[in-house]
């Protein structure tokens, strides 16, 4: 079909104006948060580029545009938030990008059941605002709070700040409508329990949109905190800070934030990195008897670690600031047009990973992570933990720039340690175009079964190809 026909077609069925072709809007969708300088097998030459923008009003439309697209071979890239990390929302095989914005209703917030319904285009600061309105919270809290949306944050069964009390993202889901690529509408029961068969919803939690497109979910609400009570922390040395989260973690006290960063001085002259600070942050939010009886007992807990803590005003900062790098990143996508793919970069080029490690290694991975970037040469800005302690994030640099790839490959060494180890590639942001080559790697003959998924539902590959491995 030619592209004039599939412009008239879509056009009929959206209304010209939720249809667009001008350079503009085709360089502003061309990808989510992904950058040039991530390496993985082709990025050298990703040049993402779709034919047609489009923003369905109604799931019928949506349903229409699946249907069309699905008949005519034509590519379709489900698009939320646009803050995805790993080139899950790329276009990089063209077609069809679908943006879920107009999708921006919040159905129902049924406060007796601690429920929302929204449509997948309600940007998550939005849904939040009109819980607290009914004194209730979302429990999800990424950074990008202030930009991703409902649809999004679920395709990636991402997670956020209170993400050890609350879980992930896909964690709260409750049910959900999803089209599929032939065009009908699946719906789920929205209850907290069902043993009637396999859950269809985790087939498309953390699904990046390969098997369809989910237009609205009924998630947890939760009530808000009687009592919030923040912590900021030093420690002298990682593992006595590790200790501490263990120590938490193994009596029974989970906190509702936990973010500890071990920095290291770029500038040292030496070979090895040499820490500059280990910072935690801490927080219990709840029922007020309980957050201070958890406060008090993780306070003796951290004095015997060694950890000494900080002005209450840096906990409170670091709490209020948490989302300031969303506004930051909106407002460069709105100044410039560009999608960030072709925002203009500066050194120094930095690569990062959130790997999943079980906790009685992550001193041991910490260890031989030094190794590596010895050997690979590449700068070492943090470790750190996020939520639990078997969620291990690296930041790596490169102030050479991208003359060759030692800092793709030093973090390639990594991510594939972390899966030798027992653990996982990945936990926060999914697979996208970033990790999809090491997916066979990460679940073996899995990977197959979940191929034979894809071609079942989605036979002619239409659905956000070369994502997932898929």
């Amino acid at each position: 079909m030619q592209d004039e026909e599939v412009h008239r077609h879509l056009a009929n069925v959206l209304g010209p104006h939720n249809i667009s072709v001008d350079e503009a809007s085709l360089r502003r969708y061309a990808s989510d948060a992904l950058r040039p300088g991530r390496f993985f097998p082709g990025s050298d030459t990703l040049q993402p580029r779709p034919q047609w923008v489009t923003w369905p009003e109604t799931v019928a439309q949506v349903q229409e545009l699946l249907r069309f697209a699905s008949q005519h071979a034509i590519p379709v890239v489900p698009y939320g938030g646009g803050t995805g990390l790993m080139g899950g929302a790329t276009a990089s095989t063209g077609g069809i990008v679908l943006s879920l914005s107009k999708l921006d209703r919040i159905r129902e917030v049924c406060a007796d059941d601690l429920i929302v319904t929204a449509e997948a285009g309600v940007v998550l600061r939005d849904l939040d605002a009109a819980l607290n309105q009914q004194g209730l919270i979302l429990g999800h809290d990424p950074w990008t709070v202030p930009v991703a949306t409902v649809g999004g944050a679920i395709s990636t069964n991402s997670l956020g700040y209170r993400g050890a009390v609350y879980g992930s993202m896909g964690e709260q889901v409750l049910g959900m409508e999803v089209v599929l690529p032939d065009g009908s509408l699946v719906a789920t029961r929205a209850v907290p329990k069902s043993s009637t068969g396999l859950s269809l919803q985790h087939l498309f939690i953390g699904g990046e949109g390969c098997f369809g497109v989910i237009t609205a979910a009924t998630i947890k609400a939760f009530p808000q905190p009687e009592q919030r009570s923040l912590h900021a922390l030093h420690f002298p040395d990682f593992p006595s800070a590790y200790r501490t989260v263990t120590r938490l973690f193994h009596i029974g006290i989970v906190p509702s934030l936990l973010d500890m960063g071990e920095e290291f001085d770029l500038e040292a002259n030496s070979a090895a990195p040499v820490t500059e600070v280990i910072e935690m942050y801490l927080g219990f939010e709840g029922v007020r008897e309980v957050v201070d009886a958890q406060a008090g007992r993780t306070r003796t807990i951290w004095l015997a670690e060694g950890g000494i803590e900080q002005d209450p005003q840096e906990a409170r900062h670091f709490w209020e600031s948490r989302h300031l790098a969303a506004d930051g990143f909106r407002r460069r996508r709105e100044e410039s047009g560009l999608a960030p793919y072709f925002q203009p970069a500066s050194p120094p080029v930095m690569d990062y990973a959130h790997m999943a490690i079980p906790a009685s290694k992550v001193l041991s991975f910490r260890e031989q992570c030094m190794q590596l970037i010895a050997r690979h040469k590449v700068g070492l800005r943090e470790f750190g933990l996020w939520n639990r302690p078997e969620l291990f994030s690296v930041v790596l640099v490169d102030r050479h720039g991208m003359q060759d790839d030692r800092l793709g490959r030093a973090m390639e060494a990594m991510l594939m340690l972390a899966q030798d180890m027992g653990g996982s590639m990945e936990y926060c942001h999914g697979v996208g175009l970033r990790l999809a080559y090491l997916m066979e790697r990460e679940h073996g003959t899995g990977l197959d079964l979940l191929k034979k998924l894809k071609h079942t539902l989605d036979p002619k590959g239409i659905m956000n190809p070369g994502k997932l491995g898929l």
